[in-house]
C-alpha cells in the first residue's frame, strides 16, 4: 500500500489511485485504461 500521496481525492480515478498509471510487477508501467492516463475519473 502506497501512503505516501495522502488521501484519495473524490475526482481521482479509483482503480489507478489518482497515478494515471500501474505500476506492473515485472517493472514499468502501464497507463490506466479506466481514466487514459489522466488520473481522474472520467464523467
Amino acid at each position: 500500500m502506497n501512503k505516501h500521496r495522502g488521501a484519495v481525492k473524490p475526482n481521482d480515478c479509483p482503480y489507478c489511485n489518482g497515478k494515471g498509471y500501474f505500476q506492473l510487477l515485472l517493472g514499468g508501467s502501464e497507463t490506466c485504461e479506466s481514466c487514459e492516463g489522466s488520473g481522474s475519473k472520467s464523467e
